[in-house]
């Protein structure tokens, strides 16, 4: 607070001349002053200026005496300066007020001032006293502080401060998320609450390195969590020290690394398989250089990996084959995987192993094709063995065909020759003649139709089944099967229904006799595994694109672990061997085969001891 004196006694020389003196020191004083000292009105009109406020804002006294102070404001704080001298009128101290004031050049300065009443003696206010300093600089460093503690504070690291003793001192926002605890649970607590049991001494030992001055950087640990759980951590840790060298706390900063050491060991874990894989698993480039060379391909080669490592693979081929790797390359340097491929290589004794191997390209990070990767399988023996089954299958089918045909020519002649019999051609027959004739005629029939589809699923395997191509009526087919089968029912005492498409359907291209023998074995199985007093359902409609056939039957259905195998050739349910000791298990392999041909689809639903429905769909005619 300034205050005004007006003198009423005269005085005497000396006094006069001290205090002269006094007044030409202070002076002094404030016109030497670093900082900004300013006089103004409570109008805020500039009554004085001192030399520290030309520096600092460029403006000579004349320039600014007798102006006003919001002069030196920008625009958006014009009203700042009014209202603080409101304040000032009241008596009230503005002190340490920061702001933003503009130099002379129009740029701008971080001021800090405050603002004193000037009083009369009388007490009156009649102006006020401004003290003002430049803290550009200091506010630059606040910020570079602040910006620096948001970057620890935010860091996804671990930062952590702690004492030589290792008593925790600072705690970041990333040492809160990675290990539990929030920094007013942990500063001030002992760092050994991270550490697991088995390694507390590791502390000591760091830090009376820390103590000499060393930095530690990248060193592997283990802390815990605060739910005690073990994170993985890399960590580095910086002796912080004063002027004079003498190291008092240490900068600690710790990275989970949990899940590269998982990687790491996943890594591992894979080279470990590599190198003990039973197939060959060679790395090479694209220019066949042999890389990598496991375990297995030491195996099945003869060759050490210090044999073959920078070698041309090439050496593996026959002479006749020397042009199949680079032609193999070619298509893996444009990306191509080459899978199941067989060859023959040369063991390093000379003889020759066949090989079914995979090659794949091999990409770096920005996707470039660097090398190739190569999996090969030693197939020799099943190379041998597929020949001996082959050999095996030919005399089969060979044997069948003979058999059959063989079978199948006198079978003809007796079934002729008994239906001439049983049609009365030789004359009328006693009835215990007929029935007599009759199983006979009906034994033979079925070993008859048993060749047929016997011949008639080698033929499929063998791609020798040929299709005839015409227009069939679907419903008439059907209906003709079902008046030819529900005989068989009646006499089983069975229950039947058809239900029919409520209007012709439009005809199909297709082969009438495949679809007629696909749908005649599906109702005769469903007639043959349903038990008497059961009930069979047939049904036929179209479906959008489609037509659709369904039986269902209260049969002994299939149980649900071999219904994968249901369409298999020669298969048969454990339950239907009860049912039909001696049937040979290819219907549904044929009827499959037959609707699959038609470009249709052939399913079942079934539940053991409940029944099965069988279905299949054909596309209409476009």
């Amino acid at each position: 607070m300034s205050t005004i004196k007006k003198n009423k006694q005269p005085q005497s020389g000396a006094d006069e001349k001290e205090e002269g003196g006094s007044l030409l020191q202070l002076t002094a004083i404030v016109e030497e002053s670093h900082d900004a000292i300013i006089g103004e009105t409570l109008e805020g009109i500039v009554t004085s200026w001192n030399g520290g406020a030309a520096k600092m804002f460029g403006y000579s006294a004349e320039e600014m005496i007798e102006n006003q102070m919001t002069k030196l404001f920008p625009p958006e704080l014009k009203d700042e300066l009014p209202r603080l001298l409101e304040r000032v009128k009241r008596g009230k101290i503005i002190a340490d007020y920061d702001s933003i004031w503009l130099r002379k050049d129009g740029t701008r300065a971080d001021v800090e001032f405050s603002i004193s009443p000037v009083h009369t003696e009388d007490g009156a206010i009649i102006g006020a006293s401004l003290v003002g300093r430049d803290i550009s600089e200091r506010k630059k460093v606040e910020e570079l502080l602040r910006q620096t503690q948001l970057i620890v504070e935010n860091s996804h690291d671990a930062i952590i401060g702690e004492t030589l003793e290792g008593v925790i001192t600072s705690w970041n926002g990333g040492a809160k998320k990675m290990f539990g605890y929030s920094a007013q649970e942990i500063i001030g607590k002992s760092v050994l609450l991270l550490l697991p049991p088995e390694i507390k001494d590791e502390l000591s030992a760091l830090m009376n390195r820390v103590k000499a001055g060393e930095a530690i950087a990248d060193y592997d640990s283990v802390r815990l969590h605060k739910d005690g759980s073990r994170i993985d951590v890399a960590l580095s840790i910086s002796p912080v020290q004063r002027e004079d060298g003498t190291v008092v706390v240490a900068s600690i900063v710790e990275r989970d690394i949990t899940m590269r050491k998982r990687a790491e060991e996943s890594m591992r874990q894979i080279q470990l398989i590599v190198e003990d894989s039973h197939d060959a698993i060679i790395g090479k480039t694209l220019e066949g250089i042999i890389t990598s060379w496991n375990g297995g391909a030491k195996k099945m080669f003869g060759y050490s990996s210090d044999e073959v490592i920078g070698k041309p693979m090439i050496n593996l081929f026959p002479p006749e084959l020397k042009d199949e790797l680079s032609r193999l390359l070619e298509k893996v340097k444009r990306g191509k995987i080459i899978a199941d491929y067989d060859s023959i290589w040369l063991r390093k004794d000379g003889t020759r192993a066949d090989v079914e191997f995979s090659i794949s390209p091999v990409h770096d990070k920005g996707g470039s094709i660097i090398g190739a990767s190569l999996v090969g399988r030693d197939i020799s023996e099943r190379k041998k063995n597929e020949e001996s089954i082959k050999e095996l299958n030919e005399v089969r089918s060979k044997f069948i065909t003979i058999m059959s045909h063989q079978l199948r020519t006198p079978l003809t002649a007796v079934n002729w020759n008994l239906e001439t019999i049983l049609n009365g051609d030789f004359g009328k027959l006693e009835d215990t003649t007929r029935k007599f004739l009759q199983i006979t005629h009906k034994a033979s029939m079925e070993i008859t139709n048993r060749i047929h589809a016997l011949l008639t699923a080698m033929d499929i395997e063998e791609g020798r089944v040929i299709f005839q191509k015409e227009e069939l009526a679907l419903d008439s087919i059907v209906a003709a099967v079902v008046n030819e089968m529900m005989k068989r029912c009646e006499l089983k005492g069975i229950y039947w229904e058809y239900i029919a498409p409520k209007i012709d359907l439009p005809a199909i291209e297709g082969d009438s006799e495949k679809i007629r023998t696909a749908i005649s074995m599906l109702v005769e199985n469903a007639i043959i595994y349903t038990n008497e007093k059961g009930k069979i359902i047939i049904k036929l409609e179209t479906r959008d694109d489609v037509f659709r056939f369904e039986i269902r039957d209260t049969g002994v259905g299939i149980p649900v672990a071999e219904q994968h195998r249901l369409f298999t050739r020669f298969f048969r349910a454990s339950n239907a061997s009860v049912m039909q000791p001696d049937a040979f298990g290819l219907g549904l392999f044929i009827a499959k085969n037959f609707i699959e041909q038609h470009h249709g689809k052939l399913g079942f639903e079934s539940k053991e001891g409940e029944g099965s429905t069988f279905w299949f769909e054909i596309p209409k005619k476009n």
